[in-house]
This record gives C-alpha cells, structure tokens and sequence, in this order.
C-alpha cells in the first residue's frame, strides 16, 4: 500500500512536466512564428 501511495505523485509529477514542456514548445514555436513575421516586416521595410 505505502509503495502504490509513493507512485501516484510521481505520475502526477511526470503527466505535469509532460503538459508543461508541451504548452512551453507550442508557446516557443509561436514566438519563433512571431519574430519570423517580424523580421521579415522589418527586412521589405528596408528594401
């Protein structure tokens, strides 16, 4: 009993730093997207 009590919150643990690092690399591709179209405002501005 006491070993199937310590597991559980190492599963929480683990299913939250999956969630985590998921929304974290959806959010970084935005931000990428982002200062692409950025860059590319800026670089037909000087042209």
């Amino acid at each position: 009993m006491n070993q199937y009590n310590s597991s559980i919150p190492k599963f929480i643990v683990s299913v939250f730093l999956i969630v985590t690092g998921f929304f974290s690399s959806t959010i970084k591709a935005q931000e990428l997207k982002l200062m692409i179209k950025i860059n590319e405002a800026v670089f037909y501005d000087r042209i």
